[in-house]
C-alpha cells in the first residue's frame, strides 16, 4: 500500500494534533462537539474527526475504524502471512482465487490502465523492488542501470492478467507478473472508512489516511472542514488552503518514498511504466474529486505527464480538479480549482 507518514502532503488544520474527546470551541453548535482520534495503521497516521452530539460516545466507532484498518493492513500489504497481495505475488500457478475486495481492486486497476493509456500500471512491483523503493525495501543498493531496468520491465504489463466477471479469480500470463496495489488501495480504504462512518450514523466527518482526505458535512458550528496542500519542498508551507464540506483530496509527490543519489538526484516511488524510471516531470500532484478511488489512481497515473498535459486532461472532465507543482516548482491549477470553494 502507499505509505505516508506524519509529513504527509495534506495538512489538516483541524487535525494537526491527535486528541481524544476534544470538545469544539465553537459557539454555533452547543449540542455538538468534535471528537478526534489517531490510529497508526498501514505504516501511516490515520486521523479521524467527527461532529456528533455531545452525549455520543465515539469509542465504538473508533474500534470499528481500527478493526477495518487492521484488516486492510493484513490483507493488502505486500508482506505477511495473511496478505492476499503476497499470496497473489508468490503464487505457484497463474490462476488463483481472490476475495471480492481484492478482485475489485485488481480489476479497477486494470481498467484504469486502459483509461490512462498504460501510465497507471498495477504490475509495477518488479520496478519498485529493483530500485529499492518497495514496501519491504530499505532504499539501499546501487541505482540500477538501463539493462537491469529493461529486464524488470519484461514482467510489467497490466494486460498480462485479468479478473473474471464474478470477481473471485485472477488469471496471469506469467509467474513473473506481480501486482502492487500502492496506487489504488488507499482510495478503496478511504471509501470504506467513509461508508463505515455513515453506517454508524455519522454524516459529519473528516478522515485523513496518511494525508489523503475524505470529508462529509460540517463542523459543529456549521462551517466546513478545512484542509491545506503542503508545499512539496517546504513541509511547513501551504500552497493552497480551502474549506471542504464534501469530497476527497489525494496527493502524490516525489518526496514520499525517495532515494537521493548521483549528486542529489531524487529517485522516488512513482514510476513511468513506459521507461521503468521514476517520473521526473512534477514535484506533486493533488487531485480533488468526489470518488476516492478515482482520485487515488489519477494522482498516481497522471504524475508522469507534463504539468500542462495533466491540466488539459483534468479540464476535459467535470468530476475532478487538480493542482500541480512541476519539476521547476511552478504551480498550475485546473480551471475549476477554487481555493475558497467548500
Amino acid at each position: 500500500m502507499k505509505r505516508r507518514h506524519a509529513d504527509s502532503a495534506i495538512l489538516l488544520s483541524t487535525l494537526l494534533t491527535a486528541a481524544l474527546f476534544v470538545p469544539s470551541c465553537s459557539n454555533g453548535g452547543a449540542d455538538r462537539v468534535t471528537r478526534k482520534h489517531r490510529f497508526f495503521r498501514m505504516d501511516t497516521m490515520v486521523d479521524a474527526a467527527i461532529s456528533v452530539p455531545r452525549a455520543r460516545d465515539p469509542a465504538p466507532l473508533w474500534r470499528s475504524i481500527d478493526s477495518l484498518l487492521a484488516q486492510c493492513e493484513a490483507r493488502f500489504s505486500a508482506t505477511g502471512d495473511s496478505s492476499e497481495v503476497n499470496a497473489v505475488n508468490f503464487r505457484t500457478s497463474n490462476a488463483l482465487p481472490v476475495s471480492a475486495r481484492l478482485g475489485e481492486m485488481l480489476r479497477t486497476g486494470a481498467d484504469y490502465g486502459d483509461t490512462l493509456g498504460g501510465s497507471f500500471d498495477i504490475t509495477v512491483l518488479p520496478l519498485k523492488e529493483l530500485w529499492g523503493l518497495c514496501e519491504r525495501c530499505d532504499g539501499s543498493g546501487p541505482i540500477p542501470d538501463s539493462a537491469a531496468v529493461l529486464a524488470a520491465l519484461r514482467s510489467v504489463d497490466y494486460k498480462r492478467f485479468r479478473v473474471n466477471d464474478a470477481g473471485d479469480s485472477a488469471y496471469f500470463d506469467m509467474l513473473g507478473t506481480r501486482v502492487d496495489v500502492g496506487g489504488i488501495a488507499k482510495g478503496f480504504v478511504v471509501k470504506w472508512l467513509a461508508e463505515l462512518a455513515r453506517r454508524n450514523g455519522v454524516d459529519d466527518f473528516l478522515i485523513s489516511a496518511g494525508g489523503d482526505i475524505v470529508s462529509s458535512g460540517r463542523k459543529p458550528d456549521g462551517t466546513p472542514w478545512r484542509v491545506g496542500v503542503r508545499h512539496p519542498r517546504n513541509p511547513n508551507e501551504l500552497i493552497a488552503a480551502f474549506p471542504l464540506s464534501s469530497g476527497v483530496v489525494f496527493t502524490s509527490g516525489d518526496y514520499e518514498r525517495v532515494r537521493v543519489a548521483d549528486g542529489g538526484r531524487r529517485y522516488h516511488h512513482v514510476f513511468d511504466p513506459a521507461t521503468g524510471f521514476p517520473c521526473g516531470k512534477n514535484q506533486s500532484l493533488t487531485i480533488r474529486a468526489f470518488d476516492p478511488i478515482r482520485a487515488d489512481i489519477l494522482s498516481t497515473g497522471l504524475f508522469c505527464r507534463e504539468a500542462e498535459d495533466v491540466i488539459a486532461f483534468v479540464n476535459a472532465r467535470a468530476d475532478v480538479e487538480c493542482l500541480v507543482v512541476d519539476s521547476a516548482g511552478k504551480i498550475l491549477k485546473s480551471s475549476g480549482w477554487l481555493d475558497g470553494q467548500p
